[in-house]
C-alpha cells in the first residue's frame, strides 16, 4: 500500500489532536471546508473512517487511533532527525577571527580549496581591527599577528613576517629603478590608523633605516589592503607586510623597492584548547597550517626580495 501524502496525514494528526475541525483550520490557517475536504479525501484513500462525525461532537474510530499512534511517532523521530541535522550543521560551523587585510589579501584566495577540501565545514569570517578576547566575542579560532600565552589557548605558529616598501614596476621603471630618487620624489601613502595592529610607521622605518625623508608628507589610508591598492596604481611608496603583499609582488603588479626588510610579529593561529576535541576544528586547523606552509615555499621572502 502507497503511503497517503504527508500534508494530508498533518492534518489529521491536528484534527485529532483537537478532535475539532474549526480549531485545527485555525492552527493550519486554512478554513474548516478545506480541512474537512482532505480528511475525507485521505479517508477515501485509506478505505476506511478515522472519525465519528455526530452533531457537536467529533470522536476517533478505532482504526483512527490506532492511525494516530504511529503518525504521532513518525512525526516525533522526524523531528528528532531534524534537529539532529540542524545540530550537526551548527556544530560544524567556525567563527573565524582575521584582520581585513589579513582577510582580503592573504586568506580569501585560499577559501575556494577549503570548499574542496573540507565541504562540510562552513565558515563564518569575522573581519575587524580589533583582536577577540575569547571571553565576549563568539570566536572559535583567530589568525593573529603575534598573542600571548595563555594556558587554556592552543597558539600555533602559521607564518613568518616583514615588512618593506613597495612600488608598482611601472612607476619604478619611470624613475629609472633608482631606490632613492623613488624615496625622496615620489608620495608616501601612510595607514591612517597607526594603532591598529597591522598598521605600519614610514617615521620609524625610516629611523632603522637612516633615511632622511620628510614622514608627515603623501596620502592616507586606513586599511592596509586600500594602501595596496593605491600602490599598484602608482600612487606612491607603501610600506606594507609580506603576508598581504607577496601575491602582487610575485604577479609583477609591484616590485620592493629595496633588497632588504625587517622581519616583524609572525602570525599565529589561536583557540581554545577545548575546541580540539571537534573533528571539524582539527580538519581545519590543518588544513589552514598546510596553506601557510605552502604560502612560505611560493612566495618565501628570499625569493621575492632577490628575483
Amino acid at each position: 500500500m502507497k503511503l497517503p501524502p504527508l500534508e494530508a496525514l498533518r492534518y489529521f494528526e491536528v484534527v485529532a489532536r483537537h478532535l475539532s475541525f474549526t480549531q485545527a483550520a485555525d492552527e493550519l490557517c486554512v478554513s474548516q471546508s478545506a480541512v474537512s475536504q482532505k480528511i475525507l479525501l485521505l479517508e477515501d484513500r485509506l478505505g476506511y473512517k478515522l472519525f465519528h462525525r455526530k452533531p457537536r461532537q467529533l470522536t476517533l474510530s478505532r482504526e483512527g487511533s490506532e492511525l494516530l499512534r504511529h503518525v504521532i511517532l513518525a512525526f516525533d523521530q522526524l523531528q528528532q532527525a531534524m534537529q539532529h541535522i540542524s545540530d550537526i550543521q551548527q556544530i560544524r560551523v567556525i567563527d573565524l577571527y582575521c584582520m581585513p587585510s589579513m582577510a582580503s589579501c592573504w586568506l580569501i584566495p585560499y577559501l575556494q580549496d577549503l570548499q574542496t577540501a573540507c565541504p562540510e565545514i562552513s565558515l563564518n569570517l569575522v573581519v575587524d581591527t580589533c583582536e577577540p578576547n575569547f571571553r565576549d566575542d563568539a570566536i572559535d579560532v583567530a589568525l593573529c599577528h603575534g598573542y600571548g600565552d595563555m594556558p587554556s589557548m592552543l597558539k600555533k605558529f602559521l607564518l613568518h613576517d616583514y615588512i618593506y616598501p613597495v612600488i608598482s614596476k611601472t612607476l619604478f621603471d619611470k624613475y629609472d629603478c633608482d631606490p632613492e630618487r623613488c624615496l625622496q620624489q615620489i608620495p608616501l601613502l601612510h595607514d591612517s590608523l597607526p594603532q591598529v595592529k597591522l598598521a605600519t610607521s614610514w617615521k620609524q622605518w625610516a629611523l632603522s633605516q637612516g633615511k632622511n625623508i620628510d614622514t608627515q608628507a603623501g596620502h592616507r589610508y586606513n586599511r592596509a589592503d586600500l594602501i595596496l591598492q593605491a600602490a599598484i596604481e602608482g600612487q606612491g611608496l607603501a610600506l606594507t607586510r609580506h603576508v598581504l603583499v607577496a601575491r602582487e609582488i610575485a604577479a609583477g603588479r609591484l616590485v620592493p623597492l629595496y633588497r632588504d626588510c625587517i622581519q616583524d610579529q609572525s602570525v599565529y593561529l589561536v583557540c581554545q584548547k577545548s575546541l580540539l576535541e571537534k573533528t571539524h576544528v582539527s580538519e581545519f586547523i590543518e588544513w589552514i597550517e598546510a596553506k601557510a606552509r605552502s604560502f612560505e615555499q611560493e612566495y618565501s621572502i628570499e625569493k621575492l626580495l632577490h628575483q
